[in-house]
């Protein structure tokens, strides 16, 4: 919605005033025309999120659309030599702490941009590792749901620095990555064309690739690997316990070998 408002000069309260006055054709036009200057996959991200918008505000005139985007191109994982290249070329520690919780989390990118240390109190503040990332109901419905994962050392280190750094207020509200999603994917994306990795491998998206081999190379039980990706569908989803949990940290802690990064920064 602020990419809109940039091209369009409209508020959201604007954009839907505005689309009572017009014939719905008119405001298909004007999303698709202010989306061509992205890639194909975020065009139908970008796409998809205002005509949402639109629809959870009351408007549901628009014209049917068949909104779908297949990647032209295979996208592979980052190989760990690969995310330490980038660790160590990274200049701010919070944009290496996005880093390291994506590749030991496999969370995606936009749950990543939402974790509080509310989330990861329970066991940092117990010394427990690995820690368990403990979201809200809400993060673990839909398609792509989030995974009951965890954060191993390196990322535990890492967020102990920030919170003696102060760059993490050590308050449950807080934000555990204090940029936003852009900044990170520029920082990020900067780094990795400046040290020549494969341009088929996507910027932050990438990290859960790796993740999800790391686990694959574990092999720990399918069923479980699922769960703490967040692949709900043939699974057994329910309300985790704190038993469950605690299964699940014995397999990652299994795991974490495959994970674990050398960061040499």
């Amino acid at each position: 919605m602020t990419r809109f408002q940039l091209l369009t000069g409209l508020s959201p309260e604007q954009l839907l005033q505005w689309c009572k006055t017009v014939e719905s054709v008119e405001v298909q036009d004007l999303i698709d025309k202010t989306s061509i200057e992205f890639k194909p996959a975020i065009q139908f991200c970008y796409r998809v999120a205002i005509r949402s918008f639109l629809r959870h505000n009351g408007y549901n005139s628009l014209p049917k659309t068949d909104l779908q985007y297949v990647s032209k191109q295979w996208h592979r994982g980052y190989r760990g030599e690969e995310v330490e290249k980038l660790l160590a070329c990274l200049r701010q520690k919070v944009h290496k702490v996005f880093v390291v919780m994506a590749a030991e989390s496999g969370l995606r990118s936009n749950i990543l941009m939402e974790l509080r240390y509310s989330h990861i109190i329970e066991d940092f503040e117990s010394g427990t590792i690995p820690a368990a990332v403990r979201l809200e109901p809400r993060f673990y419905a839909g398609k792509k749901a989030a995974g009951y994962t965890f954060l191993g050392d390196a990322s535990v280190r890492l967020i102990r620095e920030c919170l003696d750094l102060g760059l993490i207020e050590e308050k449950p509200e807080s934000r555990l990555i204090q940029r936003s999603y852009w900044s990170v994917w520029a920082a990020v994306n900067r780094v990795r064309r400046k040290i020549g990795l494969d341009p088929k491998i996507q910027p932050c998206h990438g990290f859960r690739k790796y993740f999800e081999n790391a686990l694959d190379e574990a092999n720990i039980d399918h069923e479980k690997k699922m769960i703490i990706e967040g692949h709900f569908a043939g699974t057994r989803a329910k309300h985790y316990t704190d038993r469950d949990v605690e299964q699940l940290r014995d397999i990652y802690r299994r795991a974490y070998p495959f994970i674990r990064l050398g960061m040499t920064m």
